[in-house]
């Protein structure tokens, strides 16, 4: 069974370069623009992982991790971000953090190593 995998930024290159490389290794992907379209994925279907952008319209990323974690769902998440002084803000520092732009094969290893925990 293949890991299920959430990408969520609202810059839809970026997205769909995330999603297709994760696709070509075998991972269920499912892709959302901003967070409120991620809460609605994660209401709804089991998400191992949860690669998400931090700055994005209607809801952002720490209220998407605040969603996973009041609700106890079992999700891993990586964060991307232009601006990662954001998540040092919030005290998130333990959570993998890609800045923008970043290498997508760096990014590819992380999803290989948390899925494979």
């Amino acid at each position: 069974m293949s890991k299920k995998i959430l990408v969520v930024d609202n810059e839809l290159r970026s997205r769909q370069l995330i999603a297709y490389l994760l696709r070509e290794e075998s991972y269920e992907v499912e892709e959302a623009d901003d967070g409120v379209s991620a809460l609605e994925i994660l209401a709804r279907k089991k998400v191992d992982l949860m690669i998400c952008d931090v700055v994005m319209p209607r809801l952002n990323a720490f209220d998407v991790i605040d969603y996973i974690k009041s609700h106890a769902l079992p999700t891993s998440i990586i964060l991307i971000t232009g601006h990662p002084y954001l998540v040092a803000d919030k005290g998130l520092e333990s959570l993998p953090c890609f800045g923008k732009p970043f290498n997508m094969y760096d990014l590819l290893r992380k999803v290989k190593e948390i899925l494979s925990q």
